[in-house]
């Protein structure tokens, strides 16, 4: 018995060294890098571990997704720390919510690289797991008062911001907006706050 807890326990560890090295390998090589190979070398495990545990790379990246290491956002210590706020703290708890997606987009270039080869795949683990996690948070959070589709404007906030924080790895502005500056993303962190303003009043 103490034998199978002992071999759980160095599955387990292997596991977490093999999903790390994922991430790890989409921040320094970028996604078209992922493969058995340099993840294995990144992990400093055997190949054929990742086979055993994962069946594939598309298992190993669905279990990457799974484990919900690539944006503080999804994390469930997170979502547990989303206190219930009151109808006029509402708006407030938002726009806290936008803001620190947008930093967590910016500061993960394998989170970035994730979308972009979800789309590029046509696959929807990324999308999936986004969207239970929205609904968990939107359910902590509520509908803005005086508006009653509070989701579809997370939906359509949150398409923007994957849509600009990827557009900043290719492009300086879209249109004057420096991408590339911190004044720059203060103007769409001023706007989105006004627009969550706008539909609440």
């Amino acid at each position: 018995m103490k034998t199978d807890i002992v071999k759980k326990r160095d599955r387990d560890r292997t596991k977490s060294k093999i999903l790390k090295a994922v991430g790890d390998v989409m921040e320094q090589h970028g996604i078209a890098k992922v493969g058995v190979n340099l993840i294995a070398r990144t992990a400093g495990v055997n190949k054929v571990l990742i086979y055993r545990y994962f069946e594939s790379v598309e298992g190993l990246m669905k279990q990457y997704v799974k484990s919900r290491n690539y944006t503080s956002t999804i994390c469930a210590d997170y979502i547990d720390s989303i206190p219930a706020p009151g109808p006029d703290e509402r708006g407030k708890a938002l726009n806290s919510l936008m803001h620190k997606f947008i930093n967590d987009l910016r500061e993960s270039k394998a989170t970035r690289d994730l979308i972009r080869w979800e789309i590029g795949n046509g696959k929807s683990m990324l999308s999936d797991t986004q969207n239970q996690v929205a609904e968990r948070i939107m359910s902590k959070i509520g509908d803005l008062p005086r508006y009653n589709d509070t989701s579809a404007l997370v939906a359509f906030l949150t398409a923007s911001i994957y849509f600009v924080t990827i557009s900043a790895d290719y492009r300086q502005k879209m249109i004057d907006v420096d991408l590339h500056s911190e004044d720059g993303w203060k103007r769409i962190e001023r706007l989105i706050e006004r627009i969550i303003t706008d539909v609440r009043s």
